[in-house]
């Protein structure tokens, strides 16, 4: 007799919360049909993710806390962060040239000071 296939549990926590793709849903349930011990703790954490929802949904139906909702509201979007560390990469590339190229300059100078 073939040995049960072990669902792993990010398999199962999706499945419980309904987050399979249609393929993978139906063979995991086909698996499922094949273990009893599986089928057995998929009921488990389906009554207990029932539990958790139904325990928790008077929290998640509140709305936010008006103090986050502005501070949400009023955040710069990610896209200025993007454009800010561009520039900051072109200053620093050009910082670097402008002291490689006061160095190539200055070379000269600094030869005959130190005597090479």
């Amino acid at each position: 007799m073939n040995e049960p296939i072990r669902i792993p549990d990010r398999i199962f926590n999706a499945l419980v919360d309904g987050r399979l793709s249609p393929r993978v849903e139906r063979e995991t349930r086909e698996a499922l049909e094949t273990d009893s011990q599986g089928s057995e703790r998929a009921a488990t954490w389906q009554r207990q993710s029932e539990a958790l929802h139904a325990a928790l949904a008077p929290v998640a139906r509140e709305p936010l806390p008006l103090s986050m909702m502005l501070k949400l509201r009023h955040d710069k979007p990610m896209a200025w962060h993007h454009d800010t560390t561009f520039w900051a990469y072109v200053g620093v590339f050009a910082a670097g040239l402008a002291v490689g190229l006061a160095l190539d300059f200055a070379m000269p100078t600094l030869r005959v000071l130190i005597g090479i």
